[in-house]
């Protein structure tokens, strides 16, 4: 009973040391760019209003204006990753067209009762 007194004490000291790692975490990366402002979204929100803005993110992102928003254009923009989502073939790039396939897609999900317009209620109610 003393050796497993012993050992359970030993193993209760050493478990903060053997938790720390010889390989620290790496930094989490710091977003750049300019801060999307106007990214939340209002109360209420019908598909066209849900088209213009998110329209002024993809904008905002599409740095070279190619209509194309590629891997580099996510990386260095604050909510990118967001979009990453709609990369329908899974090249790395998002563009024009796969934006607007995906986020119609994304208003019919969030329009539960069907009636054109998404409410807050209606949204994913995120930690705060």
């Amino acid at each position: 009973m003393r050796n497993l007194l012993i050992a359970a004490f030993a193993l209760a000291a050493a478990g903060p040391a053997m938790a720390q790692s010889d390989f620290p975490e790496p930094p989490m990366p710091q977003m750049s760019g300019p801060p999307m402002e106007g990214m939340r979204p209002p109360e209420r929100e019908s598909l066209a209003q849900m088209q213009a803005r998110m329209t002024q993110v993809f904008d905002r992102l599409d740095a070279n204006h190619d209509d194309v928003v590629d891997a580099t254009e996510l990386a260095n923009a604050r909510g990118g990753r967001m979009l990453v989502r709609m990369d329908a073939d899974g090249d790395g790039r998002v563009t024009r067209e796969e934006f607007t396939v995906g986020l119609d897609a994304q208003f019919k999900a969030l329009d539960k009762n069907g009636d054109g317009v998404v409410t807050a209620d209606e949204r994913p109610q995120r930690p705060r």
